[in-house]
């Protein structure tokens, strides 16, 4: 029988301080995430230097953004639905897992294996539609370096990047097909910034690896299933820590936008299909502010497909593709 993990970033185990300075620590130490920094410093900058400087303010971020009523980061809540919606309609077992933080990989094989001792693969799902090294890539090696520890008796399948599979594409368009019924006059893509080394390096390995071009598709194939006008999109990049990183940034656009005269505007993350601090702080805390305050009158926020039905259907379509 098979059986699907479909795998995460992952989120701080609390939105205190220690919690999260734990959780950036883990993350940033990470070689594909700082490639640029040698490895014998990599662990001490992320662990000393970053994540305490960088604990205070996102401690904050996440409260703002927490699921106080489930008492669980939005991300993990998201992902724990999707899997547990798809689990109802194939009967096949679904476990989560998280790259940083729990539930570890580790810790989802067994689960998987006690649900269904007769497992013989198990597809896994990175949530990553665009490839980069710092997502899809280190989701890939973790899960990699987690099965080679032991003896599993079932095979791994490893689903890649679906940036342009109808499965995705469909519920995306269908998520964003509200907002843009409505009159509007830009509907803004956001996807995570990657430094500009990482981007060429994915670019001269051609389109499988290639972040820029899979977004472009992305936005190009939503934007056809919509029927919408395509001058009307403008693709950002957010979360950028250094000079060095894609362009043009999220908070410089709604700055612009709004002095420009637009008004009314429909902003998504296209990039993570859970809702996660990016979408729910960085879009629609931050981003709405900017723009607000420098002219805008209307920001719509587009909701992640977290575990929308569509979604699930989505997913299933994704998994049984033979791609």
């Amino acid at each position: 029988m098979r059986g699907i993990l479909i795998v995460n970033t992952g989120s701080p185990r609390s939105n205190h301080r220690h919690d999260v300075k734990e959780f950036i620590g883990k993350m940033l130490s990470d070689p594909l995430l700082l490639s640029s920094v040698p490895d014998w410093f990599r662990s001490i900058l992320a662990k000393r230097i970053i994540a305490p400087v960088r604990a205070f303010a996102s401690s904050a971020h996440y409260s703002l953004i927490w699921d106080k009523e489930n008492n669980v980061p939005p991300l993990l809540y998201h992902t724990q639905k999707l899997a547990e919606k798809i689990e109802q309609e194939t009967e096949m077992p679904v476990e989560i897992a998280m790259r940083y933080c729990d539930p570890s990989i580790t810790l989802a094989f067994e689960l998987l294996m006690k649900k269904c001792p007769t497992l013989h693969e198990v597809v896994v799902v990175p949530m990553f539609p665009q490839y980069a090294q710092s997502s899809y890539q280190t989701v890939v090696d973790e899960v990699g370096r987690c099965f080679f520890q032991r003896d599993y008796p079932f095979r791994l399948k490893i689903v890649e990047p679906f940036y342009n599979q109808y499965g995705y594409i469909k519920p995306l368009a269908e998520r964003i097909r509200p907002f843009v019924a409505e009159d509007y006059e830009r509907l803004v893509f956001s996807f995570h910034s990657l430094p500009l080394e990482h981007v060429e390096s994915g670019w001269k390995k051609g389109k499988d690896f290639d972040y820029v071009y899979q977004i472009k598709e992305t936005v190009r194939l939503v934007t056809k299933e919509l029927n919408i006008d395509p001058n009307k999109n403008r693709i950002v990049y957010s979360s950028s820590i250094g000079k060095n990183w894609l362009k043009p940034d999220l908070l410089e656009t709604m700055k612009e936008l709004a002095e420009e005269g637009i008004k009314r505007i429909v902003v998504l993350t296209a990039g993570f299909p859970a809702d996660n601090l990016e979408s729910l702080y960085d879009i629609d805390i931050e981003a709405r502010k900017v723009f607000m305050e420098h002219g805008g009158e209307k920001f719509s926020f587009v909701p992640g497909l977290n575990s929308e039905d569509c979604w699930v259907q989505g997913v299933i379509k994704i998994v049984t593709s033979k791609k």
